[in-house]
């Protein structure tokens, strides 16, 4: 089989080589099916799961011809009457640019050492040089970043946790707000009008104490938790 040239079907007209059948991707439900299958260059396999279809660990394989590596029950998957050859987990590289609120959620790992490499580090939205304002809810510093630095605070002045992103997307459960205090007095930090923080009862703030920080993470309703 040779590779051939990329093919427009359309609908009675012409034909369609074997060379382009075996380029059109099928899909396999789980790896022992697909070890069940010795593959052709070019050919590429969908499969849907390791153990069982949608588990998490579905993916893209294409056939090496030259593939050497060991079975491993994810990224190789040798073939058992295959006397050379075996199906490679095609990789999709993604670049992630620093975003605002942004989480990162990996699921179906079973070891995160050997089943991800991280080529790069996701970045968080950063704000520094802030300055507290005011003395009430209404009236203190919005913070509108992931990590934020506060290095001017005067007596009674706060700042007040986001209920959507600058983009205007709401928040969502589990996104993480950092307050480091770097001014001269406590930090009032507030939360969104009509939800609270901890305990302290609705549209009460928190403090943060003089070169103290604190992340306040968001809890889904109107609940915010301080570590």
């Amino acid at each position: 089989m040779s590779v051939p040239s990329l093919n427009a079907a359309i609908q009675g007209q012409g034909t369609i080589s074997a060379d382009n059948l075996n380029t059109f991707t099928q899909t396999a439900q789980i790896t022992s099916q697909l070890r069940e299958f010795t593959g052709l260059p070019g050919m590429a396999v969908f499969m849907q799961g390791i153990a069982f279809a949608n588990d998490g660990n579905g993916g893209f394989f294409y056939w090496d011809s030259n593939g050497t590596e060991p079975d491993d029950n994810f990224n190789y998957i040798v073939p058992n009457n295959a006397s050379s050859g075996e199906w490679v987990r095609l990789t999709l590289s993604q670049i992630i640019e620093g975003g605002i609120f942004t989480t990162l959620t990996a699921t179906g790992l079973t070891n995160l050492e050997s089943d991800v490499i991280i080529g790069g580090i996701l970045s968080e939205s950063l704000v520094t040089g802030l300055v507290g304002a005011g003395t009430n809810q209404g009236t203190a510093t919005p913070l509108t970043a992931n990590i934020n630095i506060a290095t001017t605070v005067s007596s009674g002045t706060g700042f007040i946790l986001p209920l959507v992103t600058p983009d205007g997307n709401t928040i969502k459960s589990g996104t993480e707000i950092k307050l480091f205090n770097r001014g001269a007095n406590i930090a009032s930090l507030y939360p969104p009008s009509g939800a609270q923080i901890e305990m302290l009862g609705t549209n009460n703030p928190s403090g943060i104490s003089p070169n103290g920080n604190a992340i306040a993470t968001f809890a889904g309703g109107a609940q915010w938790w301080i570590s």
